[in-house]
């Protein structure tokens, strides 16, 4: 086992900075062993210093022995545990602990070739773990490799603010790039968290986007203006928030070698089916019928376009999301419904034949966390429909749903149709690729927002701030 995860980190020193790239990311440490025709030690290279390279202005066609550290710390095989806690005092196991906490140093057998890795801690409890210790106790945390930084790229909003407290949670350091629209509630109670940070840019700002890109070690591309009715309130801004803009994050990502990359899309790309009683996968026919969907599914093909060996991007087409969030929204098909019967005891289903796939905000962000945790060979350069097989619902079963749970409403069905779109959402290839299933049903979602409507934080769910349309159109 250790030798198969060693040889997966070896790279000829002839080889090219691209090709160090691809190794490292698809390797499970950060760092490539660079060695010579015989196999022997040349030295180590990170993804830390092929990026701060790439700042630099060195071209990644050039042989990987240019930047190479080709003089590491490294160890004998066979030596004594004494010997290598010796390490932990020396000034410059000291200087390279400082940013990440451990370090990860090559055993070299009598011939200068790499047999281990030992993870050195500047933690006493952990002293010292071996490569092969580490695969067979902590195999999670090796899969996950050196992704510490996340940057949420529009991370204030609805689901955003849910994604960050599950990353924080998880023990990630989170970067929100975000201009604050909707204002900063959503991330208001974080900002004092250590390992939290706010940057306040917009995303049609190239220069400031780079700058919050560099900080990085995978990004999440949530910035966009959501949903029908906003997009159509001024096309103009719509196709440059949520095309052009994403196609330059893609390419500024892409550029600075953080291959980790993910775009949250919609099942609103599949539009009117023809049948919509047959699921649709990620390769059914697309047919988008609003500004929203199509500036999505643009965004889609200039983003795949850009993938290569190394920039392998991931497609997640979220199903309607619903629930409670610290950036609180009544503008989706649940939360709607569920707003009005508590507060007017009296819901609207227009048409009600139409199939939605819909998908809690706090299982949404634990699909991001499911990609985040996930090799790029399992989930780069895929698309993937995100929700569950069980939540497509007609619009109608939602509202009978809403009535189950506030049996005093009354329901009233209208024949006109406001909103054409009509799709029921195959999930099988999520759950298959990365595992993915989700936790909450329409159900739960709806009593607790029973519950937040009842309490007292809400004051009138009718408020401009809840909705995008109605918000923006101020």
């Amino acid at each position: 086992m250790v030798n198969k995860t060693l040889n997966r980190l070896f790279i000829d020193k002839n080889a090219s900075i691209k090709d160090a790239i691809r190794i490292i990311d698809r390797g499970v440490l950060g760092i490539a062993f660079v060695v010579d025709s015989q196999k022997k030690l040349f030295g180590v290279v990170s993804d830390g210093e092929i990026r701060r390279a790439i700042l630099r202005g060195v071209n990644i066609k050039n042989s990987i022995k240019t930047i190479t550290n080709k003089k590491p710390i490294v160890i004998e095989l066979g030596a004594g545990r004494e010997e290598i806690l010796r390490l932990r005092k020396r000034e410059e196991f000291k200087k390279k602990m400082q940013p990440a906490g451990s370090l990860k140093i090559p055993v070299l057998d009598g011939e200068g070739r790499v047999e281990d890795v030992m993870f050195l801690y500047d933690d006493a409890k952990k002293s010292i773990q071996s490569l092969d210790y580490k695969l067979k106790k902590d195999s999670k945390e090796i899969e996950q490799g050196l992704i510490k930084k996340v940057l949420l790229i529009g991370g204030a909003g609805y689901l955003g603010s849910v994604l960050s407290r599950k990353l924080l949670k998880e023990g990630y350091k989170v970067i929100v790039f975000d201009n604050l629209t909707y204002g900063d509630e959503g991330i208001a109670e974080i900002y004092k968290d250590k390992h939290f940070e706010f940057i306040k840019g917009d995303v049609r700002n190239i220069s400031q986007t780079i700058e919050a890109i560099r900080g990085a070690d995978a990004v999440i591309d949530l910035a966009a203006i959501v949903g029908d009715p906003a997009c159509a309130l001024d096309p103009k801004e719509t196709i440059e928030v949520n095309y052009l803009a994403t196609k330059a994050i893609a390419e500024a990502c892409k550029y600075n070698q953080i291959n980790k990359f993910l775009f949250t899309s919609t099942c609103s790309v599949y539009g009117a089916g023809k049948n919509a009683k047959d699921r649709l996968h990620e390769e059914s026919p697309l047919n988008p019928v609003s500004l929203y969907a199509e500036t999505k599914l643009k965004s889609e093909d200039g983003i795949l376009s850009l993938s290569d060996e190394n920039f392998s991007p991931t497609i997640f087409r979220f199903g309607t999301l619903y629930g409670v969030s610290p950036r609180m929204r009544f503008d989706l098909v649940v939360n709607t419904l569920t707003a009005r019967a508590v507060a007017d005891k009296k819901i609207t289903i227009f048409g009600g034949n139409q199939w939605r796939p819909n998908l809690e905000v706090s299982d949404a962000a634990g699909a991001c966390l499911k990609w985040l945790q996930s090799p790029i060979i399992k989930s780069g350069n895929e698309t993937f429909n995100v929700g569950g097989n069980s939540q497509n619902c007609k619009i109608i079963q939602i509202g009978e749903m809403v009535k189950n749970v506030i049996p005093d409403v009354e329901m009233e069905t209208k024949q006109e149709i406001d909103d054409p779109r009509d799709y029921n959402v195959s999930f099988d290839k999520i759950e298959k690729v990365l595992g993915f299933r989700p936790e909450k049903t329409i159900d739960q979602g709806i009593r607790e927002m029973k519950e937040l409507l009842e309490g007292e934080k809400i004051k009138d769910f009718n408020h401009p701030v809840y909705s995008n349309c109605r918000f923006l159109s101020q």
